[in-house]
Protein backbone atom coordinates (compact mmCIF):
# COMPACT_ATOMS: atom_id res chain seq x y z
CA UNK A 1 0.00 0.00 0.00
CA UNK A 2 1.13 3.38 -1.11
CA UNK A 3 2.14 5.80 1.58
CA UNK A 4 4.11 9.40 1.49
CA UNK A 5 7.12 10.03 3.66
CA UNK A 6 7.75 13.19 5.49
CA UNK A 7 10.51 13.96 7.39
CA UNK A 8 11.03 10.11 7.89
CA UNK A 9 7.61 9.48 9.15
CA UNK A 10 4.79 7.60 7.30
CA UNK A 11 1.89 8.87 6.55
CA UNK A 12 -0.89 7.39 7.40
CA UNK A 13 -3.59 7.06 4.31
CA UNK A 14 -7.15 6.24 4.26
CA UNK A 15 -6.55 3.05 2.14
CA UNK A 16 -4.33 2.03 5.19
CA UNK A 17 -7.19 2.77 7.72
CA UNK A 18 -9.72 0.99 6.02
CA UNK A 19 -6.98 -2.19 5.58
CA UNK A 20 -7.13 -1.31 9.52
CA UNK A 21 -10.17 -1.39 9.86
CA UNK A 22 -10.89 -4.54 8.10
CA UNK A 23 -7.83 -5.95 9.84
CA UNK A 24 -9.65 -4.86 14.11
CA UNK A 25 -12.97 -6.90 12.57
CA UNK A 26 -10.46 -9.97 11.39
CA UNK A 27 -9.24 -9.97 14.99
CA UNK A 28 -12.28 -9.73 16.99
CA UNK A 29 -13.52 -12.57 18.50
CA UNK A 30 -17.33 -13.93 17.41
CA UNK A 31 -16.91 -12.74 14.22
CA UNK A 32 -16.49 -13.82 10.11
CA UNK A 33 -15.04 -11.93 7.70
CA UNK A 34 -14.77 -12.28 4.07
CA UNK A 35 -13.33 -10.00 2.09
CA UNK A 36 -11.77 -9.11 -1.14
CA UNK A 37 -8.18 -7.51 -1.38
CA UNK A 38 -7.85 -4.32 -3.56
CA UNK A 39 -6.63 -3.95 -6.55
CA UNK A 40 -5.31 -1.77 -7.77
CA UNK A 41 -5.06 -0.94 -11.77
CA UNK A 42 -1.69 -2.40 -12.98
CA UNK A 43 -1.69 0.49 -16.09
CA UNK A 44 1.25 2.78 -15.49
CA UNK A 45 -0.54 5.41 -16.79
CA UNK A 46 -3.49 4.73 -14.81
CA UNK A 47 -2.03 3.90 -11.55
CA UNK A 48 0.54 7.39 -11.93
CA UNK A 49 -3.01 9.35 -12.30
CA UNK A 50 -4.45 7.48 -9.50
CA UNK A 51 -1.20 8.02 -6.69
CA UNK A 52 -1.68 11.77 -7.33
CA UNK A 53 -4.33 13.58 -5.54
CA UNK A 54 -3.72 16.91 -7.59
CA UNK A 55 -4.08 14.96 -11.22
CA UNK A 56 -7.10 13.08 -9.77
CA UNK A 57 -8.84 16.59 -8.29
CA UNK A 58 -7.77 17.87 -11.87
CA UNK A 59 -9.31 15.02 -13.86
CA UNK A 60 -12.36 15.42 -12.27
CA UNK A 61 -12.75 19.29 -12.23
CA UNK A 62 -12.48 18.80 -16.31
CA UNK A 63 -14.83 16.29 -16.14
CA UNK A 64 -17.47 17.78 -14.15
CA UNK A 65 -16.60 21.49 -13.41
CA UNK A 66 -16.72 20.73 -9.74
CA UNK A 67 -13.14 20.69 -7.74
CA UNK A 68 -13.04 18.46 -4.84
CA UNK A 69 -9.79 18.68 -3.32
CA UNK A 70 -10.79 19.58 0.13
CA UNK A 71 -12.93 16.50 -0.22
CA UNK A 72 -10.52 14.19 -2.16
CA UNK A 73 -7.40 14.63 -1.02
CA UNK A 74 -7.36 13.21 2.93
CA UNK A 75 -9.35 10.17 1.56
CA UNK A 76 -7.47 9.13 -1.92
CA UNK A 77 -6.56 5.48 -2.64
CA UNK A 78 -5.10 3.98 -5.29
CA UNK A 79 -6.50 0.91 -5.06
CA UNK A 80 -9.65 0.28 -7.23
CA UNK A 81 -11.87 -0.49 -3.92
CA UNK A 82 -12.22 -1.90 -0.67
CA UNK A 83 -14.29 -4.70 0.07
CA UNK A 84 -15.64 -6.93 3.65
CA UNK A 85 -18.57 -8.84 4.61
CA UNK A 86 -18.89 -10.00 7.73
CA UNK A 87 -21.36 -11.50 10.55
CA UNK A 88 -21.29 -12.34 14.37
CA UNK A 89 -21.23 -15.81 14.80
CA UNK A 90 -24.33 -15.34 16.94
CA UNK A 91 -26.21 -13.94 13.86
CA UNK A 92 -26.58 -10.42 15.80
CA UNK A 93 -25.05 -7.78 13.90
CA UNK A 94 -23.71 -7.76 10.24
CA UNK A 95 -22.47 -5.46 7.99
CA UNK A 96 -20.39 -5.06 4.32
CA UNK A 97 -19.09 -2.08 1.96
CA UNK A 98 -17.24 -2.02 -1.32
CA UNK A 99 -15.96 1.02 -1.23
CA UNK A 100 -14.60 1.97 -4.98
CA UNK A 101 -11.94 4.97 -6.16
CA UNK A 102 -13.87 8.12 -6.45
CA UNK A 103 -11.87 8.07 -9.91
CA UNK A 104 -13.49 5.48 -11.23
CA UNK A 105 -16.68 6.42 -9.47
CA UNK A 106 -16.74 9.62 -11.74
CA UNK A 107 -14.29 9.38 -14.40
CA UNK A 108 -12.81 6.10 -14.87
CA UNK A 109 -15.06 3.32 -14.89
CA UNK A 110 -18.78 4.52 -13.60
CA UNK A 111 -21.16 2.48 -12.22
CA UNK A 112 -23.53 1.97 -15.03
CA UNK A 113 -26.64 4.31 -14.00
CA UNK A 114 -29.95 2.75 -12.02
CA UNK A 115 -33.31 2.69 -12.98
CA UNK A 116 -36.62 2.27 -10.22
CA UNK A 117 -39.98 2.37 -12.37
CA UNK A 118 -41.80 1.99 -8.74
CA UNK A 119 -39.94 5.56 -7.45
CA UNK A 120 -41.89 9.04 -7.90
CA UNK A 121 -40.69 11.18 -11.08
CA UNK A 122 -38.33 13.04 -9.48
CA UNK A 123 -36.52 9.96 -7.42
CA UNK A 124 -36.19 8.24 -10.31
CA UNK A 125 -34.29 11.44 -12.33
CA UNK A 126 -32.24 11.19 -8.97
CA UNK A 127 -31.51 7.50 -9.06
CA UNK A 128 -30.42 8.16 -12.70
CA UNK A 129 -27.40 10.20 -12.22
CA UNK A 130 -26.03 8.68 -8.95
CA UNK A 131 -22.53 7.77 -8.96
CA UNK A 132 -21.85 4.67 -7.08
CA UNK A 133 -19.36 4.63 -4.87
CA UNK A 134 -20.42 1.91 -2.40
CA UNK A 135 -22.53 -1.07 -1.86
CA UNK A 136 -22.78 -4.13 -0.67
CA UNK A 137 -23.21 -6.65 -3.44
CA UNK A 138 -22.70 -9.94 -2.01
CA UNK A 139 -24.92 -9.96 1.47
CA UNK A 140 -26.68 -6.93 1.09
CA UNK A 141 -30.59 -5.92 0.22
CA UNK A 142 -28.48 -4.37 -2.86
CA UNK A 143 -27.52 -0.88 -1.24
CA UNK A 144 -25.87 1.39 -2.93
CA UNK A 145 -24.52 5.01 -1.93
CA UNK A 146 -23.94 7.44 -4.75
CA UNK A 147 -22.56 11.13 -5.63
CA UNK A 148 -24.99 13.80 -6.82
CA UNK A 149 -22.81 16.25 -8.90
CA UNK A 150 -24.49 19.42 -8.75
CA UNK A 151 -25.12 21.08 -12.50
CA UNK A 152 -23.69 24.49 -11.22
CA UNK A 153 -20.60 22.95 -8.65
CA UNK A 154 -20.96 23.31 -4.62
CA UNK A 155 -20.80 20.51 -2.63
CA UNK A 156 -21.70 16.86 -4.20
CA UNK A 157 -24.90 15.30 -2.53
CA UNK A 158 -24.83 11.92 -0.79
CA UNK A 159 -27.58 9.39 -1.58
CA UNK A 160 -28.20 6.38 -0.98
CA UNK A 161 -31.13 3.64 -2.54
CA UNK A 162 -31.76 0.08 -1.69
CA UNK A 163 -33.09 -1.84 -4.42
CA UNK A 164 -35.15 -4.21 -2.58
CA UNK A 165 -36.88 -2.00 -0.44
CA UNK A 166 -37.56 0.59 -3.27
CA UNK A 167 -36.21 3.53 -1.50
CA UNK A 168 -34.40 6.64 -2.34
CA UNK A 169 -33.03 9.06 0.76
CA UNK A 170 -30.28 11.85 0.55
CA UNK A 171 -28.20 11.60 3.23
CA UNK A 172 -27.46 14.44 5.70
CA UNK A 173 -24.21 14.58 5.47
CA UNK A 174 -21.00 14.81 3.15
CA UNK A 175 -18.59 12.47 1.42
CA UNK A 176 -15.86 13.02 3.53
CA UNK A 177 -18.32 12.07 6.78
CA UNK A 178 -19.30 9.09 4.76
CA UNK A 179 -16.04 7.71 4.74
CA UNK A 180 -14.77 8.27 8.25
CA UNK A 181 -18.25 7.16 9.54
CA UNK A 182 -17.85 3.49 7.13
CA UNK A 183 -14.52 3.17 9.53
CA UNK A 184 -16.58 3.72 12.63
CA UNK A 185 -19.17 1.39 11.32
CA UNK A 186 -17.21 -1.24 9.89
CA UNK A 187 -19.99 -1.06 7.31
CA UNK A 188 -23.14 -2.46 9.43
CA UNK A 189 -26.44 -2.97 7.64
CA UNK A 190 -28.35 -0.01 7.85
CA UNK A 191 -25.81 2.81 9.60
CA UNK A 192 -26.51 5.05 6.52
CA UNK A 193 -30.41 5.36 7.64
CA UNK A 194 -28.95 7.04 10.82
CA UNK A 195 -28.05 10.14 8.46
CA UNK A 196 -31.47 10.06 6.62
CA UNK A 197 -34.76 11.33 7.45
CA UNK A 198 -36.50 7.77 8.39
CA UNK A 199 -38.60 6.14 11.22
CA UNK A 200 -36.49 3.20 12.40
CA UNK A 201 -39.32 1.91 14.29
CA UNK A 202 -41.58 1.24 11.47
CA UNK A 203 -42.31 -2.47 11.28
CA UNK A 204 -40.61 -2.36 7.14
CA UNK A 205 -37.17 -1.48 9.52
CA UNK A 206 -37.64 -3.72 12.44
CA UNK A 207 -34.38 -5.79 10.88
CA UNK A 208 -32.65 -2.74 10.17
CA UNK A 209 -32.99 -1.00 13.55
CA UNK A 210 -32.15 -4.40 15.09
CA UNK A 211 -28.64 -4.56 13.62
CA UNK A 212 -28.07 -1.13 14.66
CA UNK A 213 -29.31 -1.33 17.85
CA UNK A 214 -26.88 -5.19 18.54
CA UNK A 215 -24.11 -2.61 16.73
CA UNK A 216 -23.92 -0.16 18.76
CA UNK A 217 -23.85 -2.53 21.95
CA UNK A 218 -20.64 -4.33 20.93
CA UNK A 219 -18.64 -2.34 18.69
CA UNK A 220 -18.18 0.14 21.81
CA UNK A 221 -16.08 -2.57 23.24
CA UNK A 222 -14.61 -4.30 20.55
CA UNK A 223 -13.53 -1.31 18.88
CA UNK A 224 -13.38 1.18 21.94
CA UNK A 225 -11.43 3.80 20.28
CA UNK A 226 -13.97 5.23 18.48
CA UNK A 227 -16.77 7.22 19.92
CA UNK A 228 -19.92 5.57 19.08
CA UNK A 229 -22.34 8.02 21.35
CA UNK A 230 -23.22 10.27 18.40
CA UNK A 231 -24.40 7.49 16.41
CA UNK A 232 -26.26 6.03 19.62
CA UNK A 233 -27.85 9.69 19.96
CA UNK A 234 -29.24 9.23 16.13
CA UNK A 235 -30.41 6.07 16.49
CA UNK A 236 -32.71 7.10 19.51
CA UNK A 237 -33.58 9.88 17.26
CA UNK A 238 -35.01 7.56 14.47
CA UNK A 239 -36.18 5.25 17.16
CA UNK A 240 -38.44 8.11 18.69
Amino acid sequence: MAAEMSEGRTEVTYGMRLEQAIADLERCGGVEVERRPPAPDLTPQRLELLADPDQVCERIAAEWGVGLPDVLRPYHFAADAYHAAWAATDGSVHGEFFLRNIYDCLVGRPHPALGEVNLPPGDRSVLATLKIFDEAPFAGEGAVAGLRMPPKGGEPQIWFYVTTRTMLHRLHLDYSTYLETLLVTKGAFGWQYLFADVDLSAPRHHDTAENLTAMLEVFPRSFPGHDYEPLRARLRERLG
